[in-house]
């Protein structure tokens, strides 16, 4: 029987290294240059216009060399907002999802919004009614995209891990971002043993999800909320326990690096990995794209 699995790694932007800086040199840059099969394109300052033609470069260079691509929406949006600040986000919401449908992007990955003075149960109802209205505007435009709402890090903003669930179970074509460095934060440093990461899918289990989108980053945090990003290395969640449950559950996932250091922590994701195939295998080298020595039945 083949793999049936596979570990995708990448950053989220335009890597930092690259000296072209539109996304078309980002993605030429993280294929031919880094060696990842994986980026997570960054709307997150502002919607901006990407030409037709980068566009069509960007969807078809990614079908030829094998690379996923994920959207990232602009960070401040508020789907649980009032009138005003719910149709401004739902609208950049929906630009996001049109460039997503482009180039066949897998997710658009998306800041559900904030309590304000509403309950946990409103905020998720609110947030829930307005992703079918993304839906039902996406479906009359013919643009076909699953929508990845991403674990939060700070208590004010709706997105603990269970809450993510809740709305994923509730709606069809939406999945969980899910960002340990958050949930690290938001946990107040729970993140710790291989069993914690293991109570995240255990969570995610009802789902039946046969693939993780999962962002990876240093969290300076306190009291359960966070700060900022950080690299790796300079936070206190270790990412071996998560990599050694990857590979003991076989989960097909996307590595995606948020840390400052983009590429350079991508990269430090790969050398783990590959770390820890090499200690299973017994081999001096190993490639992160291929697992098949580790799964020959």
């Amino acid at each position: 029987m083949g793999v049936l699995f596979m570990i995708r790694i990448g950053q989220a932007g335009i890597p930092l290294s690259c000296k072209g800086r539109t996304n078309k040199d980002g993605l030429v840059y993280t294929h031919d240059t880094l060696d990842f099969n994986a980026m997570e394109i960054q709307i997150v300052r502002g919607l901006y216009v990407i030409p037709d033609e980068e566009l069509l470069f960007i969807k078809e260079y990614a079908e030829e060399n094998d690379m996923q691509l994920i959207i990232h929406a602009p960070y401040y949006l508020n789907l649980a907002g009032d009138d005003e600040e719910k149709e401004m986000s739902i609208d950049k919401v929906v630009k996001s999802c049109i460039i997503a449908s482009k180039i066949n992007a897998s997710y658009v990955v998306v800041h559900p919004g904030f309590y304000g003075d509403q309950s946990p149960e409103e905020t998720s109802a609110k947030i829930s009614s307005a992703i079918k209205e993304i839906q039902q505007i996406l479906k009359n435009e013919d643009a076909v995209v699953s929508l990845a709402l991403e674990t939060m890090g700070k208590k004010k903003v709706f997105g603990s891990l269970e809450e993510i669930v809740d709305v994923c179970t509730k709606l069809e074509n939406v999945y969980p971002a899910i960002d340990v460095g958050h949930i690290h934060s938001r946990t107040n440093g729970g993140l710790k043993t291989y069993e914690d990461f293991e109570a995240i899918f255990e969570q995610l289990s009802s789902l039946n999800l046969d693939h993780f989108l999962i962002h990876v980053t240093g969290v300076l945090y306190e009291d359960g909320n966070e700060f900022y990003h950080v690299p790796i290395k300079k936070g206190d969640m270790p990412v071996m326990p998560l990599i050694e449950l990857i590979l003991d559950k076989r989960l097909n996932v996307t590595l995606i690096s948020e840390s400052p250091l983009l590429e350079h922590d991508a990269g430090y994701l790969r050398l783990q990995v590959e770390r820890a195939i090499m200690k299973r295998t017994g081999k001096e080298e190993a490639d992160y794209r291929d697992l098949s020595e580790l799964y020959a039945d």
